[in-house]
C-alpha cells in the first residue's frame, strides 16, 4: 500500500509539472520563456504570408485623408525591393506591402488600447508602422501588449523637456524634431548672437517651443522677460532686450509684427510660425495672409527642397520623390523613416520570415530598427536610427525679400 500511494504521488506531481510547462509555452495561458510572444499578441486572422509595411497618416483638415504619407512609403519600398538608392532587394521574399491605416485609426476603447489588436486583425502580417499623425497615442508595449515596431515621421511635441521613454519600453523611435527640439536651437542661436544678454518673450511660455525656448535661455546666463499681454512697444521699452520672440497664433502674430516693427526695435526678432506643418496634412491654422516682414527669423522642423543651399541634396531628393512629393513637408522624412525601417526588415533572418508567426518578424525587426544604419536620402550623418532620435535635425530660416531664406542647419 505505501508503494501505491508513493507511485501515485510520483504520478499526480508529473501531471502537475507537465501542465506548468504547457501553459508556460507561448500561447499557453501562464508564465512564458523571455523574449517570446505574449498571449494577446496572436493574431485573431490566418496569417496570408504577405507581410505589410502600415502607413499612419494624419486627417486633412481640408477634408479627406492625407495621402502624402502613404505616397512616400509606398515609393520608399519600391526604391527599395529594386535595389534603387542603396536598398539591397532583400524585401522581395516573402512579399511585402503597404498597408494606409489613416482610416483605421479610431478607437473607443482609453487610450487606443485595442487599437493594434484591430490593425493586425485586418492585416496580420503587419510587422511595424510609420506613423505620421503626432496627436495619435499609441497603447505603450509590455508583456500583455504588442510588440508593434513604429517610426514617427513628423514631429512629435513634448520631447526634450524630460525624460523621455526608452525605445525598449515603446517600441517607437521618433527621429522628427519636436516643438521643443526647436525652442531649443532658436535658444542656442539667439544666446551665440553678438550682443544678446536679455531677450524678451511674447506669448504663451506654456506652450511647449516657448517654455523648452525660456528654460534654455536662462541654463544659458541669459535673461529674459516673458509677458503674454499689454502694449508690446511698452514691454520693450521697459525692459530695453537684445532679442524678441514671439510666439502665438496667426491672429496674434500678425498684430504683434506689426507693433515690433512700429516700435523702431532694431535688435534680433525671432518667431514661432503658427502657420507651419505638423506633419505631411495641411495645418489647420494655416493662414496665407500672414505677411512677415524682412529681418524675422524662424525655425523649421521639416526638410524643404526649395530652401537648402546644397544644390547635390535638391537633386536627390527630387530623384528619390519625384518633383510632386519632394515639395511637400514631411515627405522626404516619411520616406527616410520608411527606408530605414525596410533596412531593418532586411536584417530579419529567412527563418522568423517565413514562419507562420508574424509575431516572430515583428519582434526580430524591433530588435533591429534602433541600431540598423541610415541610409536615408537626409540621414547620412548618423550611423543609426537611435542616434536620430536623440539629434533630429532642425533648421533656422530668415526672411529676405518677402521670400523665406535658409540660414542654417543645426542639431538638437
Amino acid at each position: 500500500m505505501s508503494r501505491s500511494l508513493t507511485l501515485a504521488a510520483i504520478g499526480a506531481s508529473i501531471i502537475v509539472i507537465a501542465s506548468i510547462v504547457v501553459s508556460a509555452w507561448p500561447g499557453g495561458t501562464g508564465l512564458r520563456p523571455p523574449g517570446s510572444p505574449s498571449p494577446d499578441a496572436t493574431t485573431a486572422a490566418a496569417f496570408t504570408g504577405v507581410y505589410r509595411i502600415g502607413a499612419l497618416g494624419d486627417a486633412d483638415p481640408g477634408g479627406g485623408r492625407d495621402t502624402v504619407l502613404t505616397r512616400s512609403v509606398s515609393r520608399a519600398l519600391t526604391d527599395h525591393g529594386s535595389g534603387a538608392g542603396g536598398g539591397n532587394g532583400g524585401v522581395a521574399t516573402p512579399p511585402l506591402g503597404v498597408s494606409d491605416l489613416t482610416a483605421h485609426k479610431e478607437s473607443t476603447e482609453p487610450a487606443n488600447g485595442r487599437l493594434i489588436a484591430r490593425w493586425l486583425e485586418m492585416e496580420p502580417g503587419l510587422t511595424g508602422v510609420v506613423g505620421g499623425d503626432p496627436a495619435l497615442r499609441l497603447p505603450e508595449s509590455g508583456l500583455t501588449s504588442f510588440r508593434l515596431p513604429v517610426v514617427r515621421a513628423c514631429r512629435h511635441d513634448g520631447a526634450g523637456l524630460g525624460p523621455e521613454p526608452r525605445y525598449a519600453d515603446t517600441n517607437e523611435l521618433r527621429p522628427s524634431a519636436s516643438t521643443a527640439d526647436m525652442g531649443v536651437v532658436m535658444a542656442r542661436h539667439l544666446a551665440a548672437a553678438p550682443g544678446v544678454r536679455k531677450v524678451y518673450v511674447r506669448g504663451d511660455t506654456a506652450a511647449e517651443p516657448t517654455r523648452a525656448l525660456v528654460d534654455r535661455l536662462r541654463a544659458d546666463g541669459v535673461e529674459v522677460r516673458a509677458d503674454d499681454g499689454g502694449p508690446l512697444a511698452d514691454g520693450i521699452g521697459r525692459f530695453r532686450p537684445d532679442a524678441v520672440f514671439l510666439e502665438g497664433g496667426a491672429r496674434n502674430m500678425a498684430e504683434w509684427l506689426e507693433e515690433v516693427e512700429d516700435s523702431g526695435f532694431a535688435g534680433v526678432k525671432a518667431m514661432w510660425d503658427p502657420t507651419a506643418p505638423t506633419c505631411t496634412g495641411r495645418n489647420a491654422a494655416d493662414d496665407a495672409d500672414l505677411s512677415v516682414p524682412d529681418g524675422w527669423l524662424t525655425v523649421r522642423g521639416h526638410y524643404d527642397v526649395r530652401l537648402d543651399p546644397e544644390a547635390d541634396r535638391r537633386a536627390a531628393v527630387r530623384r528619390a520623390l519625384g518633383d510632386d512629393l519632394a515639395t511637400r513637408p514631411y515627405a522626404v522624412e516619411t520616406y527616410d523613416a520608411a527606408r530605414a525601417m525596410l533596412s531593418a526588415w532586411d536584417t530579419v533572418s529567412a527563418e522568423d520570415r517565413n514562419s507562420n508567426e508574424p509575431d516572430l518578424a515583428r519582434a526580430a525587426l524591433a530588435e533591429a530598427l534602433p541600431t540598423v544604419p541610415v541610409r536615408g536620402t537626409l540621414g547620412g550623418w548618423w550611423t543609426q536610427l537611435s542616434e536620430a532620435e536623440a539629434h533630429p535635425v532642425v533648421w533656422l530660416d530668415r526672411r529676405e525679400g518677402g521670400r523665406w531664406r535658409q540660414e542654417a542647419e543645426k542639431h538638437r
